[in-house]
């Protein structure tokens, strides 16, 4: 072998042995985590960055908290592979979970209660006692897909006997705080949302006329990208957090835990969709 070639030799080797220690130390790219805007960015960022944080210690990668638009890009982003965690209604998560093969990490359970309820409010004022009362009335409901402020009040309403077709002005709000908002201003006449959210404006001039059965909760999932390696890792870390995880966790809030839960709890949810239809 003359001098040229061996010196082509070695400096390929080098530079072989180079780019294998520039993979080594390259950091991996970070685990999207895509949350729903059901509050504003601000308040989710201070609810949700603790857990991002601990589950960042957790895998030993970083973490990345993103507040999508609404529901649609969430689901998209969890369903093409752009996040690989995703805080989903329980809703939303049926959905993505006919585009994807989703895994439930865990349930979010509050005050020990794994399942949560709708209510459908007016003012404490208002001349409207019962459902039925609601025709021809004003109507605000959360974002479009959510089982808890808009799919599980409509069906509240079509049991008895109202249609969407019956009601004054429909309107979409997204968050359930500007549902309580709006009844409680005058602009509509009624607004369907969460219980626990209904119960905090009871004091400021709300009044519950009708609640739903119980309803599954909301579930962190992981998408196909995630490595199963790392799957377990966030599962256990959810379902048996060590005392920074239990700080985590409560910072989503008071009394907030994870619970196993699996899909098919949801089925009964598949059924009250078909039944409700679209919007």
């Amino acid at each position: 072998m003359d001098m040229n070639r061996r010196l082509f030799l070695a400096l390929s080797l080098a530079n072989l042995a180079v780019w294998r220690g520039l993979a080594r130390a390259s950091p991996a790219p970070p685990v999207v985590f895509v949350v729903h805007p059901f509050d504003t960015p601000s308040h989710l960022f201070q609810r949700f960055r603790p857990l991002s944080l601990y589950l960042s210690n957790v895998l030993g990668q970083t973490i990345r908290l993103v507040i999508a638009r609404n529901h649609e890009e969430q689901i998209a982003m969890i369903s093409d592979g752009r996040a690989q965690l995703a805080y989903l209604d329980p809703a939303p998560y049926v959905v993505a979970r006919e585009n994807v093969a989703l895994d439930i990490l865990a349930g979010k359970a509050e005050g020990c209660m794994t399942f949560y309820q709708s209510a459908i409010v007016v003012r404490a004022n208002s001349r409207i006692r019962r459902m039925t009362d609601l025709k021809g009335r004003n109507v605000a409901f959360g974002a479009e897909n959510t089982l808890a402020s808009a799919i599980a009040p409509r069906l509240m309403l079509a049991e008895a006997g109202i249609r969407l077709a019956d009601l004054g002005n429909v309107s979409y709000l997204e968050r359930h705080e500007r549902v309580a908002l709006s009844v409680l201003h005058g602009d509509v006449d009624a607004g369907g949302l969460r219980l626990d959210v209904a119960k905090t404006y009871l004091p400021r001039g709300l009044r519950i006329i009708a609640k739903s059965p119980p309803l599954p909760p909301h579930v962190i999932a992981a998408g196909p990208t995630l490595p199963a390696a790392a799957l377990q890792k966030v599962r256990k870390a959810l379902l048996l957090p060590d005392e920074a995880g239990q700080d985590a966790i409560l910072a989503l809030g008071e009394n907030t835990a994870f619970v196993q839960i699996s899909d098919s709890d949801f089925n009964s949810l598949r059924r009250l969709l078909k039944k409700a239809g679209p919007p």
